[in-house]
């Protein structure tokens, strides 16, 4: 028996510490560009993490089972098993210990995310706390088979969509005909935009560049090229954009 317990142990923490080290030395996730970003890839790690052992536990004890103890010939049932109550005690309470670890892990980072989305229900009071906390808000409309971006608190509307870094950003997001996804990847932010409704998520943008902007839900026969783009500029540069913006609009 402890032979069979430290071939299996031995399997199994190699495979383990192998497929640990690789994906922590991969690029697993593509480039981020949020803080709410950053938290949601610290709960995919973790997660991954955790299930690498969980997963080469049970192949390992599998494939060792099915290669040590294969038989010739089914003759019939094998002999009873009797009951290991400490080893079932021992799995459920780890399991369960597990479990309510990582529900705590998750809805503080979900509370964390949440918290700069949270807003009142009347528009006219979240533009008064958006201009107090400096937010900035975007109205994001979703149309067969484009995005059309307003700033209604800088008099500014664009089929551009361009935001600051560092600052955060209230996405207000709806449609105008059918259900379109809203999917920034590098913002790890997916909302769908609903007809009818406006549904508010927020971000801030740390990093600049240009990232890509897709629909995530299929919207009809123009739903591959419903594509974007966000550009995230220093704060200096988007100020500058917003004034050319309204400089040519004025014209």
């Amino acid at each position: 028996m402890r032979q069979h317990v430290a071939t299996i142990g031995t399997a199994w923490a190699i495979a383990t510490a192998l497929t640990i080290a690789l994906v922590l030395r991969a690029p697993v996730l593509p480039a981020v560009a949020s803080r709410e970003g950053v938290v949601s890839d610290q709960a995919f790690m973790t997660l991954l993490v955790l299930a690498i052992p969980v997963f080469f536990f049970v192949q390992v004890v599998v494939l060792y089972s099915a290669l040590r103890f294969r038989g010739a010939t089914a003759d019939g049932d094998g002999p009873p098993v009797d009951r290991h109550p400490l080893l079932e005690w021992t799995w459920v309470g780890a399991s369960l210990v597990l479990v309510l670890a990582l529900a705590a892990y998750g809805w503080r980072g979900l509370d964390e995310m949440r918290a700069v989305a949270a807003a009142p229900e009347h528009a006219a009071h979240v533009a008064a706390v958006a201009a107090t906390a400096g937010e900035l808000r975007v109205k994001v409309i979703g149309t067969q088979f484009a995005w059309r971006f307003e700033y209604p608190d800088l008099g500014v509307q664009s089929v551009e969509l361009r935001v600051p870094t560092d600052r955060i950003v209230r996405f207000e997001i709806t449609s105008t005909d059918v259900l379109h996804s809203f999917w920034i990847p590098a913002f790890r932010m997916k909302q769908d935009a609903i007809p009818g409704r406006t549904v508010t998520v927020a971000v801030t943008p740390t990093a600049t560049g240009r990232y890509e902007t897709l629909c995530a839900a299929l919207c009809g026969t123009g739903h591959t090229v419903m594509r974007s783009t966000v550009e995230v500029m220093e704060p200096g540069a988007f100020d500058a954009w917003i004034a050319q913006q309204r400089a040519a609009a004025a014209r």
